[in-house]
């Protein structure tokens, strides 16, 4: 059972604490019509969704790092953010932790162009983010050329002035017997609990730990030799301890390393979320199993059939080989040359629509109808009795909240104006998928994630659902029915106890709810 948790918001516009209450309450239904174990909340009142610094949203996002948990579910996407470009790039952070976000009233995006458009912003955003570095990689290689500390995080027992390390007079002799000590054979827990009861804590006032030392120990900045990436240069700190004693500590933290277990390799199974039993409609889920030679095998289980909530029968579904299905059928059927520029041309206009400029005077007219409506009750306070005052701030504070909303959507319309998108340059884009390699993770994680709305898994026919037409996704009760009646409706001749197709071979397209599948016979 993965572990989800629920990131719920309101702005104060005509929104009350009920609306919290009201996203909780159906998070949680959510949560367990998908099987998933919610271990925890995080809530913001009052505060606009355009800006990124809500407190728990920026916590949610930090606790990600701890892997504790593999969903988040919002009541609606625009709770997790108003704008494509901060949801592309917090998704994206949450990906690299293994974390997908999903919503409750809605596919995984307001439409399918939308997904489409997104997974191309995300590669915006990547690409912003891989100059930005390429810049602060160049100006710290500008700082080390003139012998200045590049920046980030000082290491304990320096601290710097004009731009250079120099040793911290308080820090740098606790730094020295740190050495001293473990070097002589003292273990690094008698160390830490001595400094801590001496009253002496981290850089970031935190008290020692074992693990405190794990930066400490080996880290050759000590002895005069600062780490830039894959290079080490000499000059930019003085040297703290000899060359002597930081090779016998460094010699002993070795040796006492316990050889490492060996650890099972991280397994990304790309379509969790996404897949469903066919039989019992609960979602499949990533398990494993080991042979008698030892060797780990990785497979889609059911939920309903694992954890003995029904009575299914579905059998498991090798990872490797259903992922990989799933990315060469969506190449073969919708990456194709005839499909690609009827996407490319639906993603430009949802593009362009946002940035219409009726749609832009219309945002410049409303924020300058709430600047006058401001005006007006300053002017108001004047003479209003004291009684309503109360009820004239909350007002103001509520048209301001609406104001700064407005204004970030309206900056970001602006720059979005700057970058023309056009036709060809998205046909391109999107020619990459179908160009990938498929027996790559990569390749295979962004084919799922930007065009497989979901999955239907039987054993004897797999039903692909794509994010390229309008639509909600439906419940499975009514997919399995109706494609059962639409398949019975073709013709097609089944057992009577397997309900094995026999003659009906070729794939079939299907409409249900709004979505475009592709049904396809094994």
């Amino acid at each position: 059972m993965l572990n989800a948790v629920i990131y719920a918001r309101y702005s104060s516009h005509s929104q009350t604490e009920q609306s919290i209450e009201g996203q909780l309450h159906d998070g949680y239904q959510y949560a367990e019509k998908c099987g998933y174990h919610v271990i925890g909340e995080y809530i913001d009142r009052a505060l606009t969704g355009t800006k990124d610094d809500r407190p728990d949203f920026q916590r949610m996002i930090k606790d990600a790092e701890r892997r504790q948990f593999q969903i988040v579910i919002v009541w609606k996407l625009d709770r997790f953010a108003r704008n494509r470009y901060d949801s592309a790039i917090y998704k994206r952070t949450l990906k690299k932790y293994g974390v997908k976000v999903v919503s409750v009233m809605e596919n995984i995006t307001d439409s399918p162009e939308g997904i489409i458009l997104e997974g191309l912003l995300e590669a915006m955003a990547e690409y912003y983010s891989a100059n930005l570095s390429s810049n602060i990689k160049r100006g710290q290689a500008e700082s080390i050329r003139k012998g200045w500390f590049p920046g980030g995080a000082c290491p304990y027992g320096f601290r710097v002035q004009d731009h250079k390390l120099i040793p911290d007079e308080k820090a740098a002799p606790i730094l020295i017997e740190i050495y001293q000590r473990y070097a002589d054979g003292e273990s690094l827990a008698d160390i830490a609990s001595d400094l801590n009861g001496r009253g002496y804590r981290t850089r970031q006032g935190r008290l020692f730990q074992t693990g405190t030392f794990d930066r400490i120990i080996p880290n050759p900045v000590y002895i005069g030799k600062y780490r830039y990436g894959n290079q080490t240069v000499e000059g930019l700190a003085p040297a703290l301890i000899t060359d002597e004693l930081y090779s016998r500590a460094v010699a002993r933290r070795e040796r006492n390393k316990r050889a490492p277990a060996a650890k099972r390799a991280k397994v990304d199974y790309l379509l969790s979320g996404k897949l469903f039993c066919g039989l019992c409609g609960l979602p499949m889920i990533g398990d494993y199993g080991t042979s008698r030679h030892g060797t780990t095998h990785h497979y889609y289980s059911c939920t309903g059939r694992k954890h003995k909530r029904n009575d299914c029968r579905k059998k498991s579904e090798k990872q490797d080989f259903i992922e990989w299905y799933v990315c060469e059928q969506t190449v073969d059927y919708v990456l194709s040359p005839s499909n690609l520029d009827a996407i490319a041309e639906r993603v430009v206009r949802i593009y362009n629509q946002d940035i219409d400029n009726t749609r832009i005077r219309s945002l410049e007219a409303s924020i300058q109808r709430l600047k006058d409506e401001t005006a007006t009750l300053v002017d108001r306070i004047i003479t209003a009795p004291k009684s309503a005052l109360n009820a004239i701030y909350e007002r103001m504070e509520q048209i301001e909240l609406q104001r700064l909303d407005m204004e970030q959507d309206l900056s970001k319309l602006r720059v979005q104006q700057k970058i023309p998108l056009t036709v060809q340059e998205v046909r391109a884009w999107l020619s990459t998928f179908s160009g990938g390699d498929l027996m790559e993770t990569a390749t295979r994680q962004q084919i799922i994630d930007t065009f497989v709305n979901s999955v239907y898994l039987y054993d004897d026919k797999v039903v692909i659902f794509f994010n390229i037409r309008g639509g909600k996704q439906i419940s499975a009760i009514d997919t399995i029915a109706e494609i059962d009646e639409k398949i019975s409706g073709q013709g097609s001749t089944k057992t009577g106890d397997s309900g094995a197709l026999l003659s009906k071979v070729e794939p079939l397209w299907v409409f249900i709810g709004g979505n475009l599948g592709l049904v396809l016979f094994r």
